[in-house]
């Protein structure tokens, strides 16, 4: 029965399966094909959906979203990185010319005394 065909897959490490992309495709074969056969053994339509529903790979929709919001977050790098970057070059221009004032404003205090 379907319970002892899902403990089988248990001594496998559970974080390595979830990170195999192939393992978990071979594994929903299995259990469709096993899903398939008892429902032609048992003539059963709700089995027969199950196995077809079975092969559907139901992370889809999370993989995508994932993937999504990493593309986004580089972009946000990116522009942050190009934002810190023209700070940076305001900064050491505005510094400058605080300096060039700076000194002009001393020059002329010592011209007054």
């Amino acid at each position: 029965h379907l319970p002892s065909l899902a403990q089988q897959g248990a001594s496998a490490p559970a974080l390595a399966m979830l990170r195999s992309d192939t393992q978990n495709k071979m594994a929903q074969s299995r259990v469709a094909q096993y899903l398939s056969q008892k429902s032609r053994e048992l003539n059963s339509r709700v089995l027969s959906a199950l196995a077809t529903r079975v092969t559907s790979d139901p992370f889809v929709k999370v993989k995508k979203m994932i993937k999504d919001l990493l593309v986004r977050l580089m972009e946000e790098a990116n522009e942050e990185a190009e934002h810190k970057g023209w700070c940076d070059s305001e900064l050491s221009t505005n510094e400058q010319t605080r300096k060039e004032k700076t000194e002009a404003v001393e020059t002329l205090h010592a011209e007054i005394d």
